[in-house]
């Protein structure tokens, strides 16, 4: 094992910073009281397979389709081991975990979510969602193209966090990516802190650097330059993890509780998306003002021996199923967490809202391979406290031929950027989407998930689009 050690980690942060950090250290201030929700942004890399996610369950007028577009057995979902949702849909049963949390109202599907134009691209599909300007907008009578941008020098998450007034201005850890680099969608965030391993730090230290590294904080404090907001912002990291994340620390929290409930490797430890959401949750229970999470889960671009049913069922490779048994319980897990179920500690379900997202769904039928390609189409989860859950939310557009995108995906109904702005303005009380994202003038709340309506701000050049709003 490698150990990072306090010189080690402050060149690593200040190093990632200044490639990526602008001279930003407070948010603005806004009329009325601080908005203190807690948003984690999941991207599900590489293109899940929605149809192996749910599907048209039996007497669905859709299971006739989805079995002929499917006859590989080993991708398509058997109506007996199936979970029921809602509306004849069922949910792979791998994702057992998450039929409690949609029974206890928190967790929620959108249908057929995704980008205005259809790209197969993993890097483009990716760029243009997480920098939040995929290009073209439709109009508000949903009948013109309106030309858009695809050209950003931050992401999504980025422009919220600096149009938002309604945070402190001052904030000791607002921003936590649980990778080894910022992602697209924080591109240019001046708070953001990259945190895969944190308890792999090693704090103790001589006295001696005690004192070389005081005499560096002073100094960083005084710069006001890149550099100095860089060093800055990696000593205020530092200072805050070190008593969450220190030995001491580590051997204090209660690990076993947490490996019980956490899906574990045959290690012992936890698996690396379980080990992202504890990141998290220490975090998050630390207090340390923490507003977006980010966390990265990969390995879903199934061209090949997809396995959307347990190992050796019909010949499967039961890959998709571990996976997605993986997240299903990790979320499970991290919900029994917020609510103090791991540690007796406070319920804070109701400040968190965690939503998934993937690039783009995946063909409606197999290939030759006992795989899927590239699709378009693809279902959005949401959980939270304020999350309208144990429902749909959306249009399923159906999967008869006609109704296929060029005979061959579920078709997009959604503009994902409906979603997020949702949660945006309900939750996060930012109804700045001329901000956030630019040329997307056709906000209209689906109810997904619970809070106050604010009229879309899209800013000097909105066309007068704001009429739209009801």
């Amino acid at each position: 094992m490698v150990t990072t050690t306090r010189r080690g980690f402050l060149g690593g942060v200040a190093a990632g910073a200044l490639t990526t950090m602008s001279p930003r250290l407070s948010f603005a201030i806004g009329r009325g009281s601080f908005n203190d929700e807690i948003l984690i942004y999941i991207f599900l890399r590489g293109g899940i397979d929605g149809l192996s996610v749910y599907a048209p369950g039996s007497g669905h007028p859709d299971r006739g389709f989805y079995e002929n577009l499917r006859p590989s057995t080993s991708v398509r979902l058997p109506t007996g081991t199936m979970l029921p949702l809602a509306d004849g849909f069922g949910i792979n049963a791998a994702g057992a975990p998450l039929i409690d949390l949609w029974n206890e109202g928190d967790f929620a599907i959108v249908h057929a979510t995704g980008l205005p134009i259809v790209n197969r691209s993993h890097f483009e599909a990716q760029r243009l969602i997480e920098l939040g300007t995929p290009g073209a907008v439709v109009g508000v009578n949903d009948n013109e193209t309106i030309p858009g941008t695809r050209l950003t020098s931050d992401g999504w998450l980025t422009r919220h966090l600096a149009s938002a007034g309604n945070l402190p201005p001052q904030m000791l850890m607002p921003v936590v990516v649980t990778e080894n680099q910022v992602t697209f969608s924080l591109l240019r965030e001046p708070s953001a802190v990259t945190l895969r391993f944190p308890d792999r730090f090693d704090f103790n230290e001589s006295n001696l650097e005690e004192e070389v590294e005081q005499a560096l904080e002073d100094i960083y404090a005084l710069d006001s330059s890149s550099a100095g907001v860089a060093g800055e912002q990696a000593f205020n990291a530092l200072n805050q993890l070190e008593p969450i994340f220190g030995a001491q620390s580590n051997n204090d929290y209660n690990a076993n509780a947490l490996n019980n409930l956490y899906p574990v490797r045959n290690d012992g430890r936890p698996e690396t998306f379980s080990d992202k959401l504890i990141t998290l949750s220490r975090l998050i229970k630390a207090g340390v003002d923490l507003r977006i999470g980010q966390i990265d889960v990969g390995g879903w671009d199934d061209h090949v021996d997809q396995g959307s049913v347990p190992s050796g069922v019909n010949n499967s490779s039961g890959r998709f199923y571990e996976r997605f048994d993986i997240v299903a319980r990790a979320l499970n897990a991290f919900w029994t967490d917020m609510a103090g179920g791991a540690d007796d500690s406070t319920d804070r379900r109701s400040k968190v809202t965690v939503v998934l997202h993937s690039e783009f769904g995946r063909r409606a039928f197999n290939n030759n391979d006992n795989g899927t390609d590239h699709g378009s189409g693809n279902p959005m989860m949401l959980l939270g406290g304020n999350v309208n859950g144990g429902r749909f939310h959306g249009q399923w557009p159906g999967m008869s031929p006609s109704q296929l995108f060029q005979n061959a995906d579920v078709r997009s109904t959604t503009d994902f950027r409906r979603i997020l702005s949702e949660v945006l303005i309900r939750r996060q009380g930012n109804n700045a989407l001329g901000t956030v994202f630019p040329f997307y003038y056709n906000y209209q709340p689906i109810g997904v998930v619970q809070g106050v309506d604010q009229r879309p701000d899209y800013g000097p050049d909105d066309l007068i689009q704001s009429d739209s709003f009801e």
